[in-house]
């Protein structure tokens, strides 16, 4: 048995996503000088580890979307809530 979804209802969507920190890293990155003024590819910019061209906010965020991607499939996370998805 399902759980029926509706729109009024998001609850029904998965705890333990990482969209919010995905979204959050996506646009810091595309804010970036990286991209914004140098002209690099969002690729480009997000495999640059340097803080003066990305921006030290987006690094942690990108850090905190594979931390996140890992807690997915840690058991332990799966009962106890990923803290990196709230």
């Amino acid at each position: 048995m399902s759980l029926p979804l509706s729109e009024d209802k998001p609850h029904r969507s998965a705890s333990n996503s990482c969209k919010k920190v995905h979204d959050e890293m996506v646009t810091c990155y595309k804010q970036s000088k990286c991209f914004a003024e140098y002209g690099y590819t969002f690729r480009q910019c997000l495999h640059s580890k340097d803080g003066a061209v990305v921006g030290d906010d987006c690094i942690v965020l990108r850090k905190a979307y594979a931390q996140c991607r890992r807690n997915l499939t840690n058991p332990a996370f799966r009962q106890m809530g990923n803290p990196y998805s709230a």
